[in-house]
């Protein structure tokens, strides 16, 4: 079939529109079916008339480039990859980064470890550690921030089980809680101000609750990023996912927020491409206001609509993982958060540091 090709369309794009693993096999096939003056020599084939191969060729051109071992994808069996999860283990570096306009305003970064411990009835175990709190490039000298990390240090590390799907289904602490509550009483000696002692006593009675460990752990913005759906969506139809939900807390303080999410699977950038690069892209799929997240009772029910009050806001991520064996190398992603005239934007990345397998 001869077809116009869009002026701005690129041979790696008829590639992806044609589900063909390698765009030199496409030239090839091209070349072979046009007059010599027509010949494709770059990736730019805009506004030519070209033979688009049939169902039929195109499977025969993809599986002369999987004999050769020349696709630029590698597809998972059943369309889910195959991640093992106790390669999370190692130390990352994690910032997220706020904008208004633009214009940044904070950032805030730490170091995070996660140290495997063992697989017990396909659950992996972890302890989990945070240290190293920067705020704009400097550790932050004052009371609060002071207060904070020695009270961190004292409930650190926390153990953190995930299933074989990549969801955390408990946290706990790792130290009994008469030893922890013995060490934020030392942690009082350092300072005399009635903040210190109340919000010393609010750390206290959430560490007494295991339910609020658990809660207060699992919701947070990392750990939607490390443990979430994601881990779960299947390839649909060549590189995309079905579409799913899934909840981000992109806004501290607030409730989640609901979004509708698909993922794409990146082709190779050469061949020997060491990395698996998986782009994640979503839009609100929350009913409720900016106003309604920020209310404690304002939890997400499923089956109600949006709205023109409805929270305006976009998730773009992407997800980097070694090609040898799905560990987890990297994770960018960004939020924005329309508000009347303006943009609130935030930055969140993870990055890979060390191994330990």
């Amino acid at each position: 079939m001869i077809n116009l090709v869009n002026p701005d369309q690129t041979l790696a794009e008829l590639c992806d529109e044609l589900h063909i693993e390698n765009p030199d096999y496409l030239r090839d096939f091209l070349n072979k079916n046009c007059h010599p003056t027509e010949r494709i020599k770059e990736n730019s084939i805009g506004g030519k008339r070209i033979l688009i191969p049939d169902k039929q060729q195109i499977a025969e051109i993809n599986h002369e480039i999987r004999k050769n071992n020349e696709s630029y994808y590698d597809f998972p069996v059943g369309g889910k990859f195959p991640f093992a999860f106790d390669l999370w283990a190692g130390t990352y570096i994690v910032s997220q980064t706020t904008y208004l306009n633009d214009e940044i305003k904070n950032v805030y970064e730490q170091t995070i470890r996660l140290d495997f411990e063992a697989i017990e009835n396909t659950n992996y175990h972890f302890q989990f550690t945070a240290f190293d709190f920067i705020k704009n490039g400097e550790t932050s000298d004052s009371k609060a921030s002071t207060l904070s990390e020695m009270c961190i240090e004292t409930i650190y590390p926390i153990r953190i089980t995930i299933n074989f799907q990549g969801e955390i289904i408990d946290a706990e602490l790792t130290k009994k809680p008469k030893q922890i509550f013995s060490e934020l009483e030392k942690v009082k000696e350092f300072f005399t101000d009635d903040y210190a002692f109340s919000y010393i006593e609010k750390m206290k009675k959430i560490l007494e609750d295991p339910k609020e460990v658990f809660r207060k752990f699992t919701n947070t913005l990392l750990n939607n990023f490390l443990f979430g759906s994601f881990y779960q969506a299947k390839l649909r139809v060549w590189t995309t996912s079905q579409a799913y939900n899934d909840f981000y807390h992109w806004i501290p303080d607030a409730q989640p927020i609901c979004f509708e999410l698909q993922n794409t699977l990146c082709p190779k950038e050469s061949l020997d491409d060491e990395f698996i690069k998986i782009k994640q892209k979503g839009i609100s799929f929350d009913y409720r206001s900016l106003e309604d997240l920020f209310l404690t009772d304002s939890e997400y029910e499923k089956d109600i609509s949006t709205s023109e009050n409805s929270i305006d806001c976009e998730h773009f991520a992407e997800y980097v993982f070694s090609r040898k064996n799905y560990s987890l190398q990297r994770i960018e992603a960004t939020f924005l958060n329309f508000v009347n005239e303006n943009v609130e934007k935030e930055i969140f990345l993870l990055e890979r540091v060390t191994d330990n397998f």
